[in-house]
């Protein structure tokens, strides 16, 4: 039996780790690439495409699966413009918690754990995803991939996320589904937990020796162990 990891935050990726939010995704992108007359793709790749927000993904789907987002391209920005949307009016069509997210957040929330989402979607579609999902009341912190200047595997958006839940930036775990979430723990110097459910480019998340894997997410309190750590503020609401 592996020791439980000491902490007092948690800190999740939203797409990926709590909501399978790919199908909806994957229509946000065809409606672009058909308006393209393009063809679209299967909803199997574009969850090999998620992960570094919305310009990335689109990149991916337009050039290939190793593009980087164009530089003062207005094609490009047009195309980003009509995804986004297209798809804030249907976040959560299909889009829908993994197995056990909410009771797993109850439990976790009842035993005192601060908790935030850092993510490299938009922080306003982020907040309504969680909301309409009914996953807000346990987020009290939101960190999305335009809130800071920079985005993950960027550490800077954990560290924020820490300092705004009012804990000690050692206190925390990254909780996440892809090599993006592992490198940003790293770098924070925090503990990573990466879930097989998400999407990591169809690379297994156990080749990144992360400090957990999750096969299912009940399996995530037995991962933890809460320690009391002084709060160095109240947490800020977003």
């Amino acid at each position: 039996m592996t020791n439980p990891i000491p902490c007092t935050a948690l800190l999740f990726d939203l797409d990926g780790t709590l909501v399978d939010s790919a199908p909806d995704l994957w229509r946000a992108m065809n409606h672009v690439l058909t308006g393209r007359h393009l063809p679209p793709l299967p909803l199997e790749r574009v969850r090999h495409l998620v992960g570094h927000g919305a310009r990335a993904l689109l990149a991916r789907g337009l050039h290939g699966e190793q593009a980087e987002p164009p530089q003062n391209d207005p094609g490009f920005e047009s195309a980003v413009a009509e995804f986004l949307e297209f798809y804030q009016h249907h976040l959560t069509d299909h889009s829908r918690p993994f197995p056990a997210v909410p009771e797993v957040l109850a439990h976790l929330a009842s035993q005192g754990y601060a908790m935030a989402v850092v993510t490299n979607k938009p922080e306003t579609l982020s907040k309504a995803m969680l909301a309409q999902l009914e996953l807000d009341r346990f987020f009290p912190v939101v960190v999305g991939g335009e809130t800071l200047t920079t985005r993950k595997p960027d550490p800077a958006p954990l560290l924020y996320a820490l300092e705004q839940l009012g804990v000690p930036a050692h206190s925390g775990v990254m909780i996440g589904d892809s090599e993006t979430d592992h490198q940003a723990a790293r770098q924070a110097a925090l503990p990573s937990i990466l879930c097989t459910h998400g999407y990591n480019r169809g690379e297994p998340v156990a080749s990144l020796a992360p400090d957990r894997v999750l096969d299912h997410f009940n399996q995530l309190p037995g991962f933890l162990r809460f320690t009391q750590e002084t709060r160095m503020a109240p947490p800020c609401l977003h």
